[in-house]
This record gives structure tokens, sequence and C-alpha cells, in this order.
């Protein structure tokens, strides 16, 4: 009977050529090809299950007919359909091609803010190479950042995500993340202490020591985010790991040992910021005293730049709340998440979790386009904030422009000459 309605359907679309236009043809033609399928798979039913959604089948999704019978909670099959389009449509837009755009950009500033850096510390004196050695470790953890998160997107362009992209993906966030914490405690530390002791900044800490701390941190966040990316991958892949990691003994304990480390480490900048600042306001050597008082021009400059890494960790705090949410909600509905990874991947693993894929779609779309504008601020309030780069920046610009307009006019001569000379 469902064959006999089909064929039906095939005569009036002969006969209603004149007043039915080609796209209509085509959009009906598809429908009852996706139809006809449908009859082959469940025979016994004269029913559509996706008769409700008709303008949002798409030409890929034949092969969703036949998980409609494993449909277990009582979800209907156009929801189904619907939020899975949502999170292939998040993926494309919002896992691919914003986060390329957004990190071209960072990358071109981060590279900049590095140049420009570097030749700053070439000229500059030992005190202001203290500090610049470690906004030089930050830019270059945000630069390769920034190129291994290509490297993770070919990866899933060519093959797919499985544990060997997840890795790497856990393994640069992990990475960018504990440098530029460790980063960020190590400035605050040292120009507390330029502030408040400077004969002990300028007398007894060399600059060996901050190259030894600068070692100390990356070492640390290497290791560490080797171990978060190996074990982290588990979570999501655990058939495919090298690792075996049960999900009650292993995969629960290490991603909520992992998610209170991470919120310790975030919660340390900000706290230890806000609590050295407040010691300087209400402490024995206030604020405003030693403002006015300072008796070395390098004091003065110490001070001026605890208030601008007040941007800098203003920009940290901001940029690194969508990770924190990311780890909590993944926590909440880790047994979920981790069954994605489980088996094999097929279209009706995909259709029947659909609602599952858009939240992790979502939060995995929300963090990396925060993350990456938060590289893409950093360097300009950096830039903007230090006169000596600034100064710098606004020499080249200069420069290159006038190059430009020499050339140009060069251009304008030869091509006068080339008139006259006719």
């Amino acid at each position: 009977m469902f064959r006999k309605q089909i064929e039906v359907q095939n005569t009036e679309i002969t006969w209603e050529h004149d007043w039915v236009t080609v796209v209509q043809m085509k959009a009906r033609r598809r429908r009852l090809d996706l139809m006809e399928n449908w009859s082959l798979i469940a025979s016994s039913s004269s029913t559509d299950p996706f008769a409700k959604c008709e303008e949002d089948l798409r030409n890929s999704d034949l092969k969703y007919y036949e998980c409609v019978p494993k449909i277990e909670n009582g979800d209907e099959p156009c929801y189904l359909l619907k939020e899975m389009h949502r999170a292939k449509d998040f993926r494309t837009y919002f896992l691919a091609i914003l986060p390329v755009i957004f990190s071209v950009i960072a990358l071109v500033l981060n590279i900049i803010y590095l140049v420009l850096h570097v030749i700053v510390f070439r000229a500059e004196k030992a005190s202001y190479r203290k500090r610049a050695l470690f906004l030089l470790s930050r830019s270059v953890s945000s630069v390769m950042a920034l190129l291994l998160l290509y490297v993770v997107i070919i990866v899933w362009k060519a093959h797919g995500f499985h544990y060997g992209s997840v890795t790497i993906f856990i393994l640069i966030g992990a990475m960018e993340f504990l440098s530029i914490t460790g980063t960020y405690v190590a400035l605050c530390l040292l120009l507390y202490t330029a502030i408040t002791r400077p004969i002990i900044y300028k007398t007894r800490l060399r600059m060996r020591h901050c190259v030894i701390g600068v070692s100390l941190i990356w070492l640390f966040a290497v290791v560490a985010s080797i171990c978060f990316g190996l074990f982290g991958g588990t979570l999501f892949y655990p058939d495919s790991a090298p690792i075996t990691c049960s999900f009650d003994h292993c995969q629960r304990p290490l991603a909520i040992v992992v998610t209170i480390l991470l919120i310790i480490t975030y919660s340390t900048v900000l706290c230890l910021y806000f609590f050295l600042i407040f010691r300087l306001r209400r402490g024995s050597m206030a604020f405003k005293a030693v403002e006015r008082t300072a008796s070395t021009s390098s004091q003065r400059l110490s001070l001026k730049a605890m208030n601008r890494l007040s941007m800098n960790v203003i920009t940290f705090a901001i940029g690194n709340v969508p990770i924190v949410v990311v780890l909590v909600v993944a926590i909440s509905n880790l047994r979920k998440l981790s069954s994605l990874g489980e088996g094999d991947k097929t279209p009706c693993k995909t259709f029947l979790n659909a609602k599952l894929f858009v939240q992790v779609e979502v939060l995995a779309s929300c963090a990396a386009a925060i993350w990456l504008l938060a590289m893409i601020i950093d360097p300009i309030i950096n830039v903007l904030s230090d006169p000596k780069l600034r100064n710098l920046l606004l020499t080249f610009v200069k420069k290159l422009r006038r190059k430009l307009m020499e050339s140009e006019e060069e251009t304008n001569e030869e091509g006068t000459n080339k008139e006259e000379e006719k």
C-alpha cells in the first residue's frame, strides 16, 4: 500500500509539471526517495517518521531512517534531527571557520608583540629585562598554542576527532593555561618585590634567577599538560586510548582532580594579585606613599607596571572563565560524555545522542571563541599600555608609511617620464 501511494504521487508529479516549479519538484522527489527507502526499512509501518519536518530533511539524512526504531527515551525523530543539524552547524561555523579567523588575527598580533618586545628587551637595562623575560615567555606560549591549534584543526578535518586529536587539544589548552598562570604569579611577586624591596630587587635578584623561574614554569606546564592530555583523552575515547582507564576508578577521580587543580591555579592568580594590591594600599607602605616618595625611577616604573598588569589579569580572568565552566559542566555530564567515545562512531549513535552533541558543540564553541578573543585583546593591551612598545610601533608605522609614499612617488615619476618620452 505504501509503494502504491508513492507511485500515485509520482504520477501526480508528472501531470502537475505545468504548475509545479522545478525547485518544488526536486524537493518532492527527494521526499519520495526518502519515503521509499523508509518503506524498505520499516515495511510494516505506513507512517513517515519525518513527515512533520520535511523542510529540515537534507540529502545526507537518508541514513537516519534506520535509527528511528532505536529511539528509547520517547524523543521525537524530528526533534533529534533538528538538534543534530544544530550540532553540525555549530561544528562547521563556530569550531572551524570562526576559530580559524580569530586564530589568524591572534597569531599576527602576538607575533608583532613578540618582535617588538624582543627589540626593546635587547635595548633596555637589566631592571626592565627581568619582568620583560616573563612577558616574552607568555608571548611564546600564546604563539605556540595558536600554531598547535592549526595542527588540531588539520588533523580533525583529515581524520575526524579521535583520541590523538583530543589529546593534542587538551595538551594545548593545559600548557597555555598553566604557563600563563605561572607567568602572572611570577610577575605579581616580581613587581611587588621591585616596589616594596627595591634594593633586594636590584642587588640580589639577578637575571639568571628569572631565567630559572621561567624554565621551572615551562617544565611544570609541559609535564602537567602531557599528563592531562594523555589521561584526559581517555574521558572521551576510552576504547581507543592506549591507557586503560575505567570510569569509576580512573576517569571520574581524574576529572575531579584536574578540575579542582585548574580552579585553584585560576583563583591563585586573581587572589594573589588583589592581595598584593591590598597590601600596597593598606600595608605598612601605603600605596600613595610609594607613589609620592619613591626614590628611584625604577620603583615608580614598577608601580606603573603593577597597575598595567591589572588589565592583563582581568583579560586572563575573562578569557579563562569558559574553560572553568566547561570543566564543571563536563564533570556533571561525565558519564554521558564518556559514552560518546565508547564503541564505533555510527550515524545512529550521532542521531540518538543529538542533544548531548549540541551541548558539547555549544560549550566548545563558546570556550574557543572567548579564549581566542582574550589572546587577541592581550597583546593590544600590552602594546598600548607600555610606552616603549607603543613608541616603537609608531616608529615602524611611520617608516612604513614613508616608504610606501616614496615608492608611490617613484612609480608616478616613472609613469610621467614614460609619457614625456612618448
